[in-house]
């Protein structure tokens, strides 16, 4: 089948709803279609909640938030903006139930998702979404939703270098730490109580880093994180920035630390949009499948089981040992040798 051509200038439609780490896993697929279709704008649909993580996105014309909750004058009003834009394209970067909703009504005469049972009405072309028969990463599966047009998956690139607008929005972050080699970046919890490290390790291995002179600042956005946050500080003599933060000012305390660690979550992406050191902790999930956009300054630590990936949901072992295989040790010294002081 020949490959697509969009009318010059039109613009088109990207969704992708949710979730932090899953948004900034499009940035690479944005990047190819830019450089193939450079004067065509990206109008980029995501969850009110989640517009920081789409403001990270460089190259698109606008966002358009999905209103929350969904009532019927909000979507309605949502709706007449994506058909005044008459896009050529709709592409699901998810293809979820709202997103295949939200691709077939935007009327693009081009919609493309991935092949899914009971939602395959909403696209006209439906690609694979484990394209290889072996682990592939979220990334280049989502930059495959663009092989209609001709775009070659394979030359899906690392992340842009975004500190440019980082250090331009800098003046303004009063009270926010300057640069420092010995300050350690913790983010406390994780994309779901299954890949969780646990509070007992965080904290011990917060008392080790400090011990050794190193400056501990923690980071978290939701309540269970905060609790968390605010234990631990009355044990150890850590920074405690949880939700407190911008998503800007948060890749702004990574950028100038020396080192991040954290479990399978989005922070864990926001931090490969840095250069800082990433020692990376996986459990269930698996890092060719969802770790850091880049390999270099990145240790992974995970346990060796058979039994991974797995279905976490539809776990039969009770809670999620695996991920707590990873010892404290072993995490403590990636991060002294992320700091050159092994």
């Amino acid at each position: 089948m020949p490959a697509i051509a969009l009318p010059p200038g039109r613009p088109v439609v990207f969704i992708r709803l949710r979730l932090l780490g899953d948004i900034l896993m499009t940035i690479p697929a944005v990047v190819l279609f830019k450089d193939r279709y450079p004067d065509n704008p990206i109008h980029y649909v995501v969850e009110e909640r989640f517009r920081q993580a789409a403001e990270f996105i460089p190259g698109i014309a606008a966002i358009v938030p999905v209103p929350a909750p969904m009532t019927m004058t909000g979507m309605g009003s949502f709706y007449r903006r994506i058909h005044r834009l008459t896009p050529a394209m709709a592409v699901d970067f998810h293809s979820g139930p709202t997103g295949a909703l939200l691709t077939w009504s935007s009327r693009a005469p081009v919609r493309i998702g991935y092949q899914t049972p009971n939602r395959n009405w909403a696209y006209h072309f439906r690609l694979p979404r484990r394209p290889q028969d072996h682990p592939t990463h979220s990334v280049y599966n989502q930059a495959t939703l663009l092989s209609p047009l001709g775009i070659d998956p394979a030359r899906v690139a690392p992340y842009p270098e975004l500190s440019p607008a980082l250090d331009e929005f800098l003046p303004g972050d009063a009270g926010l730490p300057g640069e420092c080699g010995s300050r350690v970046v913790l983010h406390l919890g994780a994309g779901g109580s299954a890949r969780d490290w646990g509070e007992d390790r965080f904290g011990e291995l917060a008392g080790r880093l400090v011990r050794a002179g190193l400056e501990v600042h923690l980071i978290g956005h939701s309540a269970a994180e905060r609790e968390r946050a605010q234990r631990l500080k009355s044990r150890v003599a850590v920074t405690d920035w949880t939700g407190r933060l911008t998503l800007r000012q948060t890749l702004h305390l990574i950028a100038r630390s020396g080192v991040y660690c954290g479990a399978d979550s989005g922070p864990m992406h926001l931090a490969s949009l840095s250069r800082t050191p990433i020692v990376a902790l996986f459990g269930p999930n698996l890092p060719e499948i969802s770790g850091p956009w880049r390999t270099d300054r990145v240790t992974v630590l995970q346990p060796d089981r058979p039994c991974r990936p797995c279905s976490q949901p539809r776990r039969d072992c009770g809670t999620m040992p695996c991920i707590r295989d990873i010892e404290v040790r072993s995490v403590y010294e990636a991060i002294q040798n992320s700091l050159g002081r092994a």
